[in-house]
Formats: C-alpha cells, sequence, structure tokens
C-alpha cells in the first residue's frame, strides 16, 4: 500500500516511508541515507513533515553532518507552514539566543 502511494509521488506517503527506514520498522532495515533521501523528495513536493525530520536530522547530526543553521533553516520552513512542534523549536532556539 505504502510503495504504491509512493510511486504515485505521494508527498505524505514519501515521508512516512522515510520515517520506517530511519526507524528501522515494518522489516526495514535502517537507512540513514535512505530516510534523508525521502525526506528530500517528500519536502520538494510540498510535505511539511519532511521538513521538519530533515531539520531534526541536522540538529543531531543523524544520515547528514551535524549543522545547527541548517537544522534551523528547516524548522523555519515548516514553521511558516503551521507545523507546531518546528514552531515549539524555533522558539526554544531564540529563547536560548536570549
Amino acid at each position: 500500500m505504502i510503495r504504491a502511494r509512493v510511486a504515485k509521488k505521494d508527498p505524505d506517503a514519501i515521508d512516512f516511508l522515510g520515517d520506517l527506514y530511519f526507524h528501522e520498522r515494518l522489516g526495514l532495515q535502517k537507512d540513514m541515507q535512505k530516510a534523508i533521501d525521502l525526506w528530500t523528495e517528500a519536502a520538494e513536493l510540498g510535505s511539511i513533515g519532511a521538513l521538519y525530520n530533515i531539520g531534526v536530522a541536522y540538529y543531531h547530526g543523524e544520515g547528514v553532518q551535524e549543522n545547527r543553521v541548517k537544522a534551523y533553516e528547516f524548522y523555519t520552513k515548516a514553521a511558516m507552514q503551521g507545523h507546531a512542534v518546528s514552531r515549539y523549536n524555533l522558539g526554544c532556539y531564540e529563547g536560548r539566543k536570549g
């Protein structure tokens, strides 16, 4: 079912498949690069969740080199489209900056 939706370029399905690879679920082996690639594709197709997931990956250096500046760029893109957790993360960042 998921693969059929991925083949039809459904951004939510692509984001979800990235999550499955990232968290090693439903029998898939953990593949960080595959997860990043899927999230990137989903983000390009309009997935707000994928933008957030890429931000998390950059923040923690999972599948990509840690880069907090890029993480906040992705959080900002997601927050501007209404992603609440991204807004929260940006608020925490601003609070730490002072």
